[in-house]
């Protein structure tokens, strides 16, 4: 065994009896997975201030436990950055323009007279009073000048936090220019606010350009799909059908076709039992990350070292990063902790474990979630609490751990939440949000024909509702592979019916 393996095999040992040194933490890589060891070093009693104060420079994303653990041990409180909109201006030339523009009889008239990127500055940095002033329904080619510059995003944001009436009317009545920079979140809400004021032609102008905006599939294909609820072309719903992507629009469109899904990539057989990695590592999976993310890595070639049945969820991850998720695979694994559970249960634990770690028993989240079901410490511990169970947050890392936890963790869930939808909302956000908004009782039922569909898009949890409709696709397509198939709008069009 070379001296580096062995100083390695040292470190790993001494983590698994929870006693961390500074010197093993900056052995580690620059990672969210060290991060997490930091977070335990700081909690630990024999952790002196001056090891505590080392940590700083070897965080690699700051979250809130980290800042508070810190704060417990050094006294000093980190700071996350903070995005201010306005630095980049010459805010003190946009405070004397407004300053002017006060003093005028008529503010929103003098406001027109300014060119059109003063006009777009001046009303983002007006403050809700100034921006009270300028809510008229302005002419839309001056919505489509200022829409060519970056400040349009916060102009719009502004518009509809603040409920500016008028100006949303110009905005909803107004097709976005070509060369706008509108960003796709922007685009989207547009849209759907036309869509609901019965301007179909200009929501189906928002969506369209929103789906050249998408930053990955599952985005284009939702702008696809609403394009297609605004103008009712067909054409649409076929190419969401050719789209690679497994998402809840794909499913939908098969759905309104009438044709039956198709199978997603088929993982080839694995004969070989076991290679030496230890899974429930998550050092092991930092340094696997970088080699996975290097432009210089041979993707398949670091594939096949994984090709095993106790490596799977890893081969099946960098296969498909080989592919650039053009190839999505659904592994049943780790089937041998579900037995006795429903096949609604399985392909449940199995969509979510798909959606939360991508099958990566060792993966450590930007806020500390742990392992395949990525389970929250707090949660850990209370169902611990619950079981009787003496166990170490570390002891998520394994899969037989995990998988019971979230079948405990679903049952309660269950006891309330009826739909697998509002289940996955609650196991991201938690039941107290989703119970809050289904007591919302136009939930799900306010948009008349364009329901279920447009209420969900509605959900206040921006998170969450990505989230859900992606579990949701998951949920279906492991009820295919179990051999209980379900349609999509099925379980969309409960919705509806719900109480």
């Amino acid at each position: 065994m070379s001296v580096k393996k062995f100083i390695f095999g040292l470190i790993v040992a001494t983590i698994a009896l929870n006693a961390l040194s500074l010197s093993e933490l900056k052995s580690m890589p620059k990672s969210i997975e060290r991060d997490f060891y930091i977070w335990r070093f700081l909690q630990q009693d024999s952790t002196s201030k001056e090891d505590a104060l080392k940590t700083k420079e070897l965080i690699y994303h700051l979250n809130g436990k980290l800042i508070s653990s810190f704060y417990k041990k050094t006294n000093i409180k980190l700071h996350k950055k903070i995005y201010k909109y306005g630095k980049h201006l010459n805010l003190d030339r946009y405070r004397a323009i407004i300053k002017n523009l006060q003093r005028e009889p008529n503010f929103y008239k003098a406001w027109l007279n300014l060119d059109t990127k003063d006009k777009l500055e001046v009303f983002n940095l007006s403050g809700k009073s100034g921006r009270k002033a300028l809510n008229k329904n302005m002419p839309s080619n001056i919505y489509k000048n200022m829409s060519k510059y970056w400040g349009i995003n916060e102009f719009i944001f502004r518009v509809y936090r603040e409920h500016l009436n008028s100006v949303e009317n110009t905005i909803i009545n107004t097709k976005p220019p070509i060369g706008n920079k509108i960003n796709y979140k922007h685009l989207m809400g547009i849209g759907f606010s036309a869509l609901v004021s019965e301007n179909r032609d200009v929501a189906s102008a928002y969506f369209r350009a929103a789906r050249y905006k998408a930053r990955d599939r599952f985005h284009a294909d939702r702008a696809i799909f609403w394009n297609y609820m605004a103008s009712k072309d067909s054409k649409l719903l076929y190419k969401l059908a050719s789209s690679y992507d497994f998402n809840i629009y794909k499913l939908i469109a098969f759905d309104f076709l009438k044709q039956p899904y198709p199978s997603p990539a088929k993982l080839p057989n694995i004969t070989k039992d076991r290679v030496d990695f230890d899974i429930t590592n998550p050092i092991n999976w930092a340094k696997l990350k970088r080699k996975i993310f290097s432009k210089n890595t041979n993707l398949l070639a670091l594939a096949s070292i994984f090709k095993a049945k106790n490596t799977l969820g890893y081969y099946s991850y960098i296969i498909n990063k080989a592919s650039r998720d053009t190839k999505q695979y659904f592994p049943i694994i780790y089937t041998q902790y579900m037995k006795g559970l429903s096949i609604k249960r399985k392909a449940l634990i199995l969509a979510l474990m798909r959606q939360e770690s991508r099958f990566i028993p060792a993966s450590v989240s930007s806020s500390f979630a742990l392992g395949l079901m990525q389970f929250m410490p707090f949660l850990i511990k209370d169902i611990a609490k619950k079981r009787g169970d003496n166990i170490r947050l570390e002891d998520m890392f394994k899969p037989k751990v995990a998988i019971i936890y979230a079948n405990y963790h679903l049952n309660y869930l269950e006891k309330y939440l009826p739909n697998p939808l509002f289940v996955a909302y609650a196991y991201n956000a938690g039941i107290g949000y989703t119970r809050r908004m289904l007591r919302k009782t136009t939930h799900f039922k306010r948009f008349g024909e364009l329901e279920p569909y447009l209420s969900l898009e509605m959900v206040d949890n921006d998170q969450a509702n990505e989230y859900g409709k992606k579990v949701l696709a998951n949920y279906v397509i492991y009820r295919k592979l179990l051999g209980s198939p379900v349609k999509i709008t099925t379980i969309l069009k409960s919705l509806i019916t719900y109480k």
